[in-house]
């Protein structure tokens, strides 16, 4: 298959690589760029050895270069032999070049950069998938209509705000949606003297799990999942929007104390009933969340995932309060009873305005 990714952080940047291994992807940013780039997200392994980077100096052991995995990065504006894509211009002979939004063959284009030679030759080829990383009424104007332009015939997103899968499909009328939920853990990682550019993204993805969870409407999601094979398992649309439903309160109870992973452990009561009433809004079944099993869980993630997650989950969701707080609003829209949920919104909510 050939997938694009929007958005080039984390998240775009780790499925790209975990999905290139048997697909061609690219991952696509609107930030303007000279020429494509390549980035090297780093897979982390428990196995790994400690590296001078982790330690805080400059280099990169054997074990890290053999994890990463190239991604090309690019713009809308166009790439030629470096691999990428461009879309197709209005005054472009469609006729000769195939349908609107066909590009340069990633795999042609490679393997002739690699011969040492140009190509111009346009492939009447489209993109299978498209991967929203942000949510698709984020996107501006002129984005979202080049994404229209490709005409993909699977458009996934990540965000699993309430509402978004509608706006997603009128959005983009032709494509069938469906919503992916990452199985992996992903940051990007702040410039510092032993990241090199392109390395700044690392992701931890444990051995023989899927890429992505998908929901969607049962025939397009299963042609999907043919195409895509193990890298996607699929799950009930309910089961992945409960969920965040039940986590999602801890993250946003994290942020509001400032990132400060000990904090959260000493103050779950709160987010505990936030999450019960959260679910009972999405599933309509009443589900006690106990705070020492919530401690006993958030305790054994920091133990098992190589990334330190007292570190990772204060970093990665201070990036993402704004999208943390819609969820939040969306279940309280949706609730009978909100009382813990109102209260940690606007925790959160003083402490996105206190900044």
């Amino acid at each position: 298959m050939r997938i694009l990714f929007q958005g080039a952080g984390a998240v775009g940047l780790a499925g790209a690589a975990l999905l290139g291994h048997r697909h061609e992807t690219v991952v696509v940013t609107r930030t303007l760029l000279d020429r494509p780039r390549a980035a090297y997200p780093r897979r982390v392994r428990w196995l790994d050895a400690l590296s001078e980077s982790d330690t805080g100096e400059p280099g990169w052991s054997v074990t890290e270069v053999a994890a990463t995995r190239r991604v090309t990065v690019t713009d809308w504006a166009g790439i030629d032999a470096a691999g990428g894509f461009r879309i197709a211009a209005a005054d472009d002979d469609t006729g000769a070049s195939g349908s609107p939004g066909s590009g340069v063959s990633v795999a042609r284009a490679r393997a002739a950069a690699q011969h040492g030679k140009r190509t111009r030759r346009r492939v009447p080829t489209t993109w299978d998938l498209v991967v929203l990383t942000t949510r698709p009424g984020d996107l501006d104007a002129a984005v979202a209509s080049a994404f229209r332009a490709v005409a993909p015939r699977w458009l996934a997103i990540t965000s699993q705000v309430d509402g978004d899968v509608d706006i997603a499909k009128g959005m983009f009328p032709g494509a069938e949606v469906v919503v992916f939920s990452p199985a992996f853990l992903s940051e990007r990682l702040d410039a510092a003297p032993g990241v090199d550019p392109g390395h700044e993204v690392r992701f931890w993805s444990p051995f023989g799990a899927p890429v992505f969870l998908a929901a969607g409407p049962k025939h397009p999601l299963r042609a999907l999942t043919r195409e895509l094979g193990p890298a996607v398992v699929t799950v009930p649309l309910d089961v992945l929007i409960a969920s965040p439903a039940l986590f999602i309160p801890y993250v946003a109870q994290l942020s509001a104390g400032g990132g400060e992973w000990d904090r959260l452990l000493d103050h779950l009561r709160l987010p505990s009933d936030a999450a019960a009433e959260a679910v009972r809004a999405v599933t309509g079944m009443p589900v006690p969340v106990v705070p020492a099993v919530a401690r006993m869980v958030l305790e054994t993630a920091d133990r098992i995932s190589p990334i330190p997650m007292r570190e990772y989950a204060g970093r990665h969701f201070a990036r993402h309060e704004g999208q943390t707080l819609a969820m939040l609003d969306g279940w309280i829209g949706a609730a009978r009873e909100h009382e813990a949920l109102s209260a940690l919104a606007a925790e959160l909510r003083e402490r996105i305005g206190g900044r």
